[in-house]
């Protein structure tokens, strides 16, 4: 059996394997070593219009395309108690190049990327729970304990970790920090019989802002809808309830979600995710880059986090192969990557940071297209991360209102309920 590689990756996942197909389309060898087995249930099933160019790059377009997922158009948010809502339609953006998008059932997607990875030679082993990795002068040393319980161990010239938020490498050397004020808690499950958009409106995500929290509401094929609730976990433990009656609270209480759920039926629920929103100080180090949400995690309120994880993980593998040619175990683009990657997070950032504020709403539930400052909203929240001048001064002035509007009143002042 082959222990020696030119990249090892921890985790299967959007990132984890679009970094293996990466590095397949350039010739180096991959182990990808992920710890369950695939398919497996996850969460994070909208993703964003920008996806689409990395799946072609990737070669994957064709198959993600047969699978039949529910195609997304746009997003609507709406106020909990249903008084106001906005919706971003991708296709009228002037400064998005692509008008629309797909709600996937991970399970099924994740299990596309992994095969995929595997048809183009990269060596997939599941079930293999990697226990501890060390960086010498010559290679990587990664130990790992297979399905059948052996231990092993292999090498490689770098390492690439797609862990996710089990965020193996960063915190193993302490390099996670939390996002002051964003501890949140999310509870969330499947369910058929959920009253969603239907026409034009078809696909479209719904994200319900209540007072100092917020559902999802993401239909997929077949009739299912994956629904979410998002709070502070302070909020959560002051309740001093079990995650599902404390969701099933938040639904009756909430006029916007309670009317699309009256007819509802659980296929799973109670599902519990917690600690949002970190960042890993350091994304490279000689001879590990950090993908995907190993590379830290953004509130996913806006939807951003397989194409952030797709992202960084095409990009990744590429600065990766390059330090491999020139046989060194830090470069400058492996730099540059850590820089970018940040910068791209920072982009989605500045929304998250404010969605929680009243002002932002405020803002945002009131919108206008003058100087076409919504087109700049739609396309970053698209997932454009290569702004122009164009669309950075016109988000620029956005933010600027809400700041104002925090101040003066520039908008009507509306309640938050």
């Amino acid at each position: 059996m082959e222990t020696t590689w030119d990249v090892i990756i921890i985790g299967g996942g959007p990132a984890g394997s679009t970094a293996a197909i990466t590095l397949r389309q350039a010739g180096r060898s991959v182990l990808v070593l992920e710890k369950e087995k695939f398919p497996r249930f996850h969460i994070g099933e909208s993703l964003l219009p920008y996806n689409r160019p990395i799946f072609d790059e990737l070669g994957v377009w064709p198959k993600i395309q047969a699978a039949g997922f529910m195609v997304k158009r746009g997003a609507q948010f709406w106020m909990g108690d249903a008084s106001r809502h906005t919706r971003l339609n991708f296709a009228s953006g002037s400064f998005t190049a692509f008008p629309e998008s797909l709600q996937v059932e991970r399970a099924k997607f994740d299990d596309i990327l992994l095969r995929h990875a595997a048809e183009l030679g990269a060596d997939v082993r599941e079930e293999s729970l990697v226990l501890e990795h060390r960086v010498e002068s010559e290679h990587v040393t990664v130990k790992f304990r297979a399905k059948d319980g052996a231990e092993h161990a292999a090498q490689a010239a770098f390492l690439m970790d797609a862990s996710g938020l089990t965020n193996f490498t960063a915190n193993r050397e302490k390099l996670r920090d939390y996002y002051p004020g964003h501890k949140k808690i999310s509870i969330f499950g499947h369910y058929s019989g959920v009253a969603m958009p239907v026409g034009d409106e078809m696909g479209d995500i719904i994200i319900v802002r209540r007072e100092n929290s917020w559902f999802w509401m993401i239909p997929l094929a077949g009739g299912k809808t994956s629904v979410g609730l998002v709070l502070d976990q302070a909020d959560f433990k002051a309740l001093g309830q079990v995650p599902l009656a404390v969701f099933d609270a938040a639904v009756l209480a909430t006029k916007a979600v309670g009317d699309r759920m009256t007819a509802a039926t659980a296929i799973t629920q109670g599902h519990v995710l917690t600690d949002f929103s970190y960042t890993n100080r350091k994304l490279v180090s000689d001879r590990v880059v950090r993908v995907g949400d190993a590379s830290g995690f953004i509130d996913p309120v806006f939807s951003s986090g397989v194409m952030l994880a797709m992202q960084t993980g095409r990009r990744g593998a590429g600065v990766v192969h390059a330090a491999i040619q020139a046989r060194k175990t830090m470069t400058w683009a492996m730099r540059r990557y850590e820089w970018t990657a940040k910068a791209h997070v920072g982009l989605f950032w500045q929304f998250i940071e404010k969605f929680y504020t009243k002002h932002f709403a405020q803002v945002f539930f009131q919108p206008a297209n003058k100087f076409r400052v919504l087109c700049a909203i739609n396309c970053t929240l698209a997932g454009r991360t290569d702004l122009t001048f164009a669309t950075w001064w016109r988000l620029r002035f956005f933010f600027t209102l809400v700041w104002l509007q925090k101040h003066i009143r520039v908008t009507e002042p509306i309640d938050i309920r």
